[in-house]
């Protein structure tokens, strides 16, 4: 190789290097152009919604109001209003909107309990089985009316899996026993079921 030529593999990577910097600063100003064009620059974003706090709501969630009929959803969404409502904080409709929510999703978690058999003979074995939408993982404790008030019933506690749980009882008292069963975690009762033993 001469004296004062370049050595070619320097004049490729010299050549590359030029290139891509010429295609990043294309492709830089393009981004820039685009998106002053999109209207995606920060100042004029901010300057908007400086002089007008709603222009940027595009969007409008209604709140969530109980519903009347005992069949349908236990929510339903007020969607007639166009633009959002203006409420002051801790105003009387925002704490009674929050509380009947409140109530729905206590009342949503009911425990539905059922016996196998409503008669048996002493020591029969009777089915004791039910579902608990919502409660995956609860304890349930089976309690007996003793005329006095409830009381334990004696069992083992029962665990919910598939928001289902069952097991078994047997006694040899004679005549009408209400039972129940009780989430040992919030409180929550489940329906009365009668069993006549004789």
């Amino acid at each position: 190789m001469k004296q004062g030529e370049r050595h070619p593999i320097a004049a490729g990577v010299t050549a590359l290097v030029a290139v891509a910097v010429g295609v990043g600063l294309i492709v830089g100003i393009g981004m820039f152009v685009g998106a002053n064009i999109l209207g995606l620059g920060g100042d004029g974003a901010a300057s908007d919604q400086a002089t007008d706090p709603d222009a940027g709501a595009s969007l409008y969630a209604p709140s969530p109001k109980p519903t009347k009929t005992a069949t349908g959803p236990a929510i339903t969404l007020d969607a007639s209003p166009t633009s959002a409502p203006e409420k002051k904080a801790g105003s009387v409709s925002d704490s009674t909107s929050s509380s009947s929510v409140a109530v729905e999703e206590k009342t949503a978690k009911k425990i539905t309990l059922q016996a196998g058999i409503v008669e048996a003979k002493p020591m029969e074995r009777i089915d004791i089985t039910g579902i608990y939408p919502g409660g995956e993982g609860a304890i349930l404790r089976l309690e007996r009316d003793e005329g006095e008030g409830w009381a334990e019933f004696g069992i083992p506690d029962v665990s919910v899996t598939g928001e289902q749980f069952s097991t078994v009882i047997q006694t040899g008292r004679i005549g009408k026993h209400s039972f129940r069963m009780k989430d040992i975690d919030t409180g929550t009762y489940s329906n009365v079921v009668t069993v006549t033993i004789g």
